[in-house]
């Protein structure tokens, strides 16, 4: 079995929780994105990349693809939670935003439906989920619903494609 690593960048828990289920279900290495400089990339042959959507962007994407030419010849994963449903257009959108063509063939990447956790939120991003929902109230009501509260629908069961491709890639490593 591959060495695996798995970083994670967490605001709100959703992106740590999903690491901490990736790490338990591999068993590999887990970082928090803090410690993210006393990584030795050389030790490890998969790397996995979490963080949550903010503002259309993956939470420390930048640094990660700043590391990609030293990741050549490993396997990369991004798994990118946010509040709204995986098959949402908004999210295949976001998605796609975060990647040039050249990054995304180096870089597999996934999304994981989790929730809203106002009370661990940053002012700053509790302030344009205000301004968020109340252009929601009258335009799309049913979605101004479901995100002007806390919610948390993350499961073990939205990682499997992402396990389905780690496994399939190492069996045929």
């Amino acid at each position: 079995m591959e060495k695996t690593l798995v970083i994670y960048k967490s605001n709100t828990g959703f992106a740590e929780k999903y690491a901490k289920w990736l790490s338990e279900e591999l068993n590999c290495d887990l970082l928090n994105y803090e410690n993210r400089n006393t990584i030795n990339w050389s030790d490890y042959e998969a790397v996995i990349y979490g963080g949550g959507i903010y503002a259309g962007s993956i939470n420390g994407i930048d640094w990660l693809k700043s590391k990609l030419p030293e990741l050549k010849n490993k396997k990369v994963v991004v798994y990118a939670t946010g509040a709204m449903p995986a098959d949402a257009p908004e999210t295949k959108e976001a998605m796609e935003k975060n990647f040039t063509e050249a990054e995304a063939a180096q870089v597999k990447s996934f999304f994981l439906h989790s929730g809203l956790c106002y009370e661990k939120m940053a002012f700053k991003h509790k302030l344009m989920m205000k301004m968020f929902c109340k252009m929601l109230k009258t335009k799309n009501p049913q979605t101004y619903q479901i995100l002007r509260l806390s919610f948390d629908h993350t499961s073990k069961e939205a990682l499997k494609p992402l396990l389905a491709y780690i496994n399939d890639n190492e069996q045929r490593g």
